[in-house]
């Protein structure tokens, strides 16, 4: 549990340099928060949902929560690779809608965080 509340502080100062100016530490703390969860970009893209909850629960059962972080994680990337935009949030998308269905407890941020997505990829 330590480890994903000092990766949420990490995913906060990405959020932080978004409004700044950036000079390329948005780079360097996204690839700090995928190195952290022990899985690359390319994997948390390409995996399947459940293959991807399997990898992340490093034996505590903590995937959903380390799940969570890689969407927030790919969300706030978007803005920062606009190439890699749409593959970035839909996967972040349905991470999150898999998340909501999985988890037993409802979190409203959720939910505004797939309506928010789904507006963008409207875009």
């Amino acid at each position: 549990m330590v480890q994903i509340e000092e990766l949420g502080k990490v995913l906060a100062q990405l959020f932080d340099i978004r409004h700044d100016s950036n000079d390329g530490k948005s780079e360097s703390l996204i690839d700090t928060l995928y190195t952290s969860l022990k899985i690359d970009k390319h994997q948390a893209l390409t995996m399947d949902l459940e293959t991807l909850r399997i990898k992340l629960d490093q034996g505590d059962h903590a995937g959903l929560q380390r799940m969570e972080l890689i969407a927030k994680t790919m969300l706030e990337e978007s803005f920062h690779n606009s190439i890699e935009a749409r593959a970035l949030l839909t996967k972040a998308k349905d991470i999150l809608t898999y998340i909501q269905k999985s988890d037993q407890t409802f979190s409203l941020e959720r939910v505004e965080l797939i309506d928010f997505i789904s507006n963008l990829l409207k875009d």
